[in-house]
């Protein structure tokens, strides 16, 4: 009977061991779980949203100096760089279209003397409208230095792109370096030269000469009156 007492409570004893271990197994398995759900998911969307981005945007090709940002990695990019023109719009639109037929022509692209990187808001829209300053139904351009905004201009329907954006492109980063550049000192008044120095003797002696006249004819009426 003792004996039969013993057993059970050994028995008793190892179920709840194997109760603790099979607890500890869950509860590991469940902290897994959370973690993965904190670091695997959001890379997971990201890679999701990339390609749906990819889909939705239709990038076609476009010329050498021109290319669309990665959603993951586009503010990254933004505060690393040296020196970057992006392009944030909406990736639709007239306005938009007429940009990007400018983009893809390597004609028109040759003129133009730095990059572009284009930013399609698509996810996260109300973020990027707050970060960047700028609106979802416009299409803003805007140069960085270190990540800092150092110009930015607005495009609409009524912007000719085809003989005005290069241009507009190539003068962004200007206004970086043109608070460097001081305006050139005021050159010192002329000296006269010779030709008008000579000119000048001779506007002198014939207004000598015109003051003489009449004093020669007063003399002569003198002389008449005389006689």
């Amino acid at each position: 009977m003792k004996k039969n007492f013993i057993d059970v409570k050994d028995d008793f004893v190892a179920s709840i061991n194997r109760q603790k271990k099979l607890s500890a197994i869950i509860l590991v398995v469940i902290v897994l779980f959370i973690i993965s759900l904190f670091i695997v998911v959001p890379k997971v969307q990201a890679n999701i949203r990339a390609s749906e981005i990819k889909s939705l945007v239709n990038q076609e090709k476009l010329a050498n100096k021109a290319n669309y940002l990665d959603a993951k990695t586009a503010d990254n990019e933004i505060n690393e760089k040296t020196a970057m023109t992006v392009l944030f719009s909406v990736p639709s639109g007239k306005t938009y279209g007429n940009i990007i037929d400018v983009l893809k022509d390597p004609k028109q692209m040759k003129d133009f003397n730095h990059s572009i990187y284009i930013y399609p808001m698509v996810y996260d829209v109300e973020k990027i409208e707050e970060k960047y300053k700028i609106k979802k139904n416009e299409v803003t351009i805007v140069f960085f230095e270190n990540g800092k905004e150092k110009n930015r201009i607005s495009i609409d329907e009524s912007f000719d792109t085809k003989t005005m954006l290069i241009q507009a492109l190539n003068q962004l980063p200007l206004s970086s370096v043109s608070e460097s550049i001081q305006p050139p000192a005021p050159s010192s008044a002329p000296t006269p030269t010779s030709d008008s120095a000579q000119s000048t003797t001779e506007t002198t002696a014939e207004q000598v000469t015109d003051e003489q006249e009449p004093t020669l004819g007063q003399s002569a009426e003198a002389d008449s009156v005389a006689q």
